[in-house]
């Protein structure tokens, strides 16, 4: 048999509920952590952006172990996902990046929740509730610098920003942009974008409404542009260990934070001819062994059209093959026990990670399926378990 990891023997020790689980490495969590506190040095607010269930890795996990590791506020695109950290006792500041319907404004008083702004409309319904409850709302007016995404006009947020600081039923705390091409080595339109900004932030400085915090910068722009720091920087990927892009990878001293297992459920011998999974789309071209492991479509591993390819077993990249199902999928060994390696159930598999010499990162399963890793772990499904390492 395949030795055993020594996570695979904690994991036997504590069983957990499914046969397949995520690893999380909050040790690698906040060295990442303290990593981007050096570079964007003091002064500066650190927004830990864990939406997504934190990019896969689980974000009743990641917030409050990244606060801990010296985060300072969190950032989410959706007010359900910050109502579940709310409930799972998360105290610290909460921005919602992506559109808040504004009768969701008592919701948003309900849960101390800061939201994004971008229109007159949305301002004064937002102001009319909180009005009614006798609470202002915290809002960051969004700027739409050239991404063409969410947020207003440079030349029209002095206007809205002067609403926003005047209404008693607001609280305008912050004032952000996004950029679009951060991660590419040619930084050309990322300044013109943060040239749009500042121009503005010097505009609205001279009125005498600028808000306390400025951010602009994201993952990348955090790595390869330090002037776009300002008072505050919002880091995704990179708190994972991940990096925003070939172009802009994350420092060497960034680990990843997540690896995926999961253990053997049956190994299969066949004869020559006989098919594997729905569709009999593969069949055995001679005598193959056949590992069933019970990793899924529903977890987040993809059917079609592209797939993992292979999987890590004792070290060795073992290729996937049939068609992948809900709960299963299915790693030819033949050239794993020929070679002398036993493989028996309850061996460990690596999806994501690394396993006796071998590793299969994010990146790597990103390329396999032509996306980026961003895709790859964000999809991972709630249901496989989280578990701290």
């Amino acid at each position: 048999m395949v030795a055993a990891t020594s996570s695979s023997e904690r994991l036997h020790s504590h069983p957990i509920a499914r046969p397949t689980w995520l690893e999380i490495d909050l040790g690698a969590l906040a060295g990442n952590i303290a990593a981007l506190r050096r570079r964007i040095g003091p002064g500066r607010l650190l927004y830990a952006v864990v939406k997504a269930n934190a990019y896969g890795h689980g974000a009743e996990l990641i917030a409050p172990a990244a606060l801990e590791a010296g985060a300072d506020r969190l950032a989410v695109a959706a007010v359900n996902e910050a109502i579940c950290l709310r409930e799972a006792g998360v105290r610290a500041p909460i921005l919602l990046l992506g559109y808040t319907p504004p009768e969701l404004a008592e919701t948003l008083l309900e849960y101390d929740l800061a939201v994004s702004v971008y229109e007159t409309r949305a301002a004064l319904d937002f102001a009319a509730a909180a009005a009614r409850l006798g609470k202002p709302v915290t809002a960051h007016l969004k700027v739409d610098t050239g991404m063409h995404r969410l947020g207003i006009d440079p030349a029209a947020a002095p206007a809205l920003c002067r609403l926003l600081r005047e209404n008693a039923s607001l609280r305008l705390e912050g004032i952000y942009t996004h950029f679009s091409t951060a991660d590419e080595a040619d930084k050309g339109y990322s300044r013109k974008q943060l040239g749009r900004f500042t121009r503005l932030l010097e505009q609205l400085t001279r009125a005498g409404c600028r808000p306390p915090i400025a951010h602009a910068a994201n993952s990348a722009a955090t790595i390869d542009l330090p002037e776009a720091h300002l008072d505050a920087v919002r880091c995704g990927i990179l708190l994972y260990g991940l990096s925003p892009s070939d172009e802009a990878p994350a420092p060497p001293e960034m680990r990843p934070v997540l690896s995926w297992k999961a253990r053997i459920a049956q190994v299969r011998s066949l004869s020559a001819g006989e098919p594997v999974s729905y569709g009999n789309a593969w069949r055995a071209p001679g005598p193959r062994t056949v590992a069933v492991v019970p990793v899924g479509y529903a977890d987040g591993f993809p059917r079609r059209p592209r797939t993992w390819r292979s999987v890590l077993i004792g070290g060795r990249q073992a290729p996937v093959v049939g068609r992948i199902c809900m709960d299963h999928a299915f790693a030819d060994v033949t050239e794993l026990t020929a070679s002398g390696m036993p493989v028996a159930r309850d061996d460990e598999v690596v999806l994501i990670g690394e396993q006796q010499g071998g590793t299969i990162s994010a990146e790597e399963a990103a390329a396999r399926l032509e996306t980026n890793n961003y895709e790859v772990a964000s999809r991972l499904m709630a249901r496989l378990p989280r578990v701290a390492i």
